[in-house]
């Protein structure tokens, strides 16, 4: 069935002309960790019970497909026998992302519980006060290194850079298995460390890998409780690398569900909920039609925040939604000059406003959130890229994007089935 209490209230968050506010207080992706740990008998702010119900179950899977949003969703519902038993036999639920619609905020949220205003880890590209330096958190790497994990080198530990406490680690105490099925790439990396404590890691290096073991080990459970998360990251790939009207874009998509169905699909045992979501959505974008902000304004650069060697705090997040650390006194006159200068293609809002209005997560912001965010951010309209240009470090090379408040970004399905 189809959730149209779901569908009505995201259509209702609307903000701005064209952007979506996250709906942390009922249908949002930042709830989905809350209802797991209900369902096992625990506590937490679970979804509402239109999109999950709130029964028994034995074994819970959460399939979480990167960057398929609700758009995708409603273009192949029909054409992958996986999906459409979902709205045959299941439900389905459209709810939102966090903001910002980023992978780094949301995997981070699914592995801990915690909203971006909460863990810290908002974006892909942050402030790191104890680095002094712009960083790339999932890479453990200084923002624009070719490699990763050259935050190594600093001597820094990842414990003091993440949250140290996982909802595997809950589950523990509620008696619960959980098993964690990553690629295999970043299985193991310094982040995943941190952030899968309390889980049996299983890395992959193909999707039919992955589903052969999940299903091996739901087979396998002896009567034991136990939760499955598996993270699938190449659509989101596909989609910024050669867009997401791509032959090959699709060809990700076909892989995936029909490997879903070939494996998952009729394999269920019973009192087993199985559980199907993405981060967020993407829009397409131009490379070739970027904004860089250092080279249409070059003198802005004199009102941005500086590190102690005196470099600036640039660039923070994406070129969906640009994050900015100006000089306090400097911040009216530099947003006036962002919204003249951009006027017909991004929204300029002060961090605080956000902030205010619970965009990054309903609760009050955790010191480590206000130390780390910019207090100005950029929001393009759809389709539009605001980015930062240093040759070998930072250009805008994707084809499809997110991070932004795009209905296209924010948008997202929640499935139910069991």
């Amino acid at each position: 069935m189809i959730n149209e209490r779901s569908l009505e209230a995201v259509q209702k968050a609307s903000f701005e002309k064209e952007f979506v506010k996250p709906l942390y207080d009922s249908y949002c992706f930042s709830r989905i960790p809350g209802t797991i740990l209900t369902l096992f008998g625990g506590e937490g702010e679970r979804l509402p019970l239109d999109v999950v119900e709130d029964n028994e179950y034995d074994a819970i899977i959460l399939l979480l497909i990167d960057g398929f949003g609700w758009r995708f969703f409603k273009k192949y519902e029909e054409r992958f026998p996986f999906l459409k038993r979902f709205r045959e036999e299941g439900r389905v639920s459209k709810i939102t992302s966090q903001f910002p619609s980023t992978t780094a905020a949301h995997v981070t949220c699914i592995n801990t519980g915690l909203t971006p205003s909460q863990s810290g880890v908002y974006e892909w590209f942050y402030y790191e006060p104890k680095v002094d330096r712009i960083i790339a958190p999932l890479l453990f790497s200084f923002a624009g290194d070719k490699q990763v994990n050259t935050l190594e080198s600093t001597g820094i530990r990842p414990e003091e850079l993440y949250p140290t406490h996982t909802l595997y680690q809950r589950l523990q105490q509620l008696d619960v298995a959980s098993f964690v099925f990553q690629e295999r790439s970043i299985a193991h990396s310094p982040y995943s460390k941190v952030m899968l404590r309390g889980a049996k890691v299983i890395p992959f290096e193909e999707l039919t890998d992955a589903l052969i073991s999940l299903t091996s080990h739901l087979d396998q459970r002896k009567g034991k409780k136990s939760y499955f998360y598996l993270y699938f990251g190449d659509i989101d790939s596909y989609g910024h690398r050669v867009g997401i009207e791509s032959a090959e874009f699709v060809e990700a998509i076909e892989s995936c569900f029909d490997t879903f169905e070939e494996l998952l699909g009729k394999n269920l045992p019973p009192r087993t909920l199985c559980l199907l979501t993405a981060d967020h959505g993407m829009v397409s974008v131009n490379p070739a039609t970027t904004h860089y902000l250092n080279k249409e304004l070059p003198d802005l650069q004199k009102h941005f925040k500086k590190n102690k060697k005196g470099a600036p705090l640039v660039p923070a997040g994406s070129c969906r939604d640009f994050f900015l650390h100006v000089q306090e006194e400097a911040i009216l006159e530099v947003a006036s000059l962002l919204k003249h200068h951009f006027k017909s293609i991004a929204s300029i809002i002060p961090t605080q406003e956000l902030i205010a209005q619970g965009f990054f997560g309903s609760t009050f912001p955790s010191p480590v959130f206000l130390n780390r965010v910019g207090n100005l951010v950029i929001l393009p309209y759809h389709q539009h890229s605001i980015w930062w240009y240093e040759k070998n470090h930072f250009d805008q090379h994707f084809h499809g994007a997110h991070g932004g408040l795009t209905r296209d970004e924010m948008e997202i399905p929640l499935l139910s089935l069991g």
